[in-house]
């Protein structure tokens, strides 16, 4: 499920969801770090009755069963489009409150349901809101942050499948009120 292009598939971790991934897809990436962890998880929707552990990033959700650790899920934090908290019915605790996250990828919309088996804490619905509130929030800075990567010396940095079409002198680019002549 990679993204488009060679470069898109390499920095994958905050834009897609997949299920089952491999142990160096589940690994941390370059500047990715764990923000909390939490064991004892359910993933009630997908896996109802099964525990396991879930780890919050700075760039995404990843849970894993505790019997079966290739069970597991990523979802990129610019992956979802919602969090909230409602009652689901678990397996393992009954009917308690649950996080609720929805998801788009590929055309496909996902919805998945946690629940924390730690009884009165609301750890993880503070937890993964917060991180998701402060990744969506900073989105714009981010892409800024990365377009500015791909120039050097007033050049454009090419990615390993494109290619210079046409090059046009005296373009302006406007915006916030103030033009920018530039190639």
């Amino acid at each position: 499920m990679a993204g488009e292009g060679e470069f898109a598939g390499t920095f994958w971790q905050d834009r897609e969801l997949r299920f089952d991934v491999t142990a160096p897809e589940y690994a941390l990436r370059n500047g990715e770090f764990i923000i909390d962890t939490l064991d004892g998880v359910e993933d009630t929707k997908g896996n109802n009755g099964e525990k396991g552990m879930l780890c919050v990033t700075n760039l995404r959700l990843l849970w894993h069963c505790e019997r079966e650790p290739k069970v597991n899920l990523s979802i990129g934090f610019g992956s979802m489009l919602n969090i909230n908290v409602n009652t689901a019915n678990s397996r393992l605790r009954g009917h308690t409150q649950a996080l609720f996250v929805s998801a788009k990828f590929n055309n496909s919309k996902y919805e998945f349901t946690f629940t924390y088996l730690v009884n009165e804490s609301p750890r993880l619905f503070t937890t993964v809101t917060a991180v998701w509130k402060a990744y969506d929030t900073s989105r714009v800075f981010r892409d800024l942050k990365l377009r500015c990567a791909i120039i050097s010396e007033d050049e454009l940095i090419l990615l390993p499948t494109e290619q210079i079409i046409n090059k046009i002198s005296g373009v302006w680019n406007l915006s916030s009120d103030t033009g920018t002549l530039g190639t």
